[in-house]
């Protein structure tokens, strides 16, 4: 990362980006800065983004904290860039946890559904869900006609659509029990995969 005694280069660097938007200006400074954007995006786990999205997230940060930068200020550019670095991040982590939180919402919906299948069926399985949530899980359901066996989309489509209990549709289908469970946890897996 770039030291003190290159402060004034640093912000001849700023000013030059400031007053001719000059790209070459730019990627030298961000390289400057790139062990410490390393360094910030290994403190964090992120599931959903790539290393080259994490990069460019970087940039975007790097050239933002370029035009809000206090030039006369007493705090580095350095520092200034690492709080706002550290801050997207905190944000890209928190959105994470809220898209996992509303994934995990979503499987507890369909599993309800699906859990109280047949003579159990519950209205207020489906009434519980949100539009949203119902819109997501159609959408998928849709599409279950690519991912699924024919013999997985019969069995759906029974358990589903019907309303049959497992136990029934292997009555219907004339197939062992177990078999028809099997198709069933493959058509939650293939499902939740879809939709998350």
């Amino acid at each position: 990362m770039a030291n003190s005694l290159d402060n004034k280069s640093i912000t001849e660097q700023i000013l030059s980006i400031r007053n001719t938007n000059d790209n070459e200006d730019f990627q030298k400074l961000f390289l400057q800065y790139r062990p410490l954007v390393l360094s910030s995006i290994n403190r964090y786990h992120f599931r959903f983004y790539e290393i080259d999205d994490l990069l460019q997230e970087s940039r975007i940060v790097c050239y933002q904290a370029v035009l809000a930068y206090n030039i006369d200020g007493k705090i580095t550019f350095g520092k200034f860039y690492q709080q706002s670095l550290l801050n997207c991040f905190c944000s890209i982590l928190r959105k994470e946890s809220a898209t996992k939180r509303q994934a995990d919402r979503f499987a507890e919906s369909f599993e309800n559904i699906l859990e109280t299948q047949g003579e159990y069926y519950s209205k207020s399985a489906i009434s519980n869900i949100s539009p949203e949530n119902t819109v997501i899980i159609n959408e998928a359901v849709n599409s279950l006609p690519y991912l699924l066996s024919d013999f997985e989309y019969h069995v759906f489509s029974l358990l589903y659509f019907k309303h049959q209990s497992p136990e029934a549709i292997a009555i219907l289908l004339k197939e062992p029990q177990n078999k028809v469970n099997r198709a069933v946890n493959r058509c939650k897996n293939k499902l939740a995969e879809e939709l998350f």
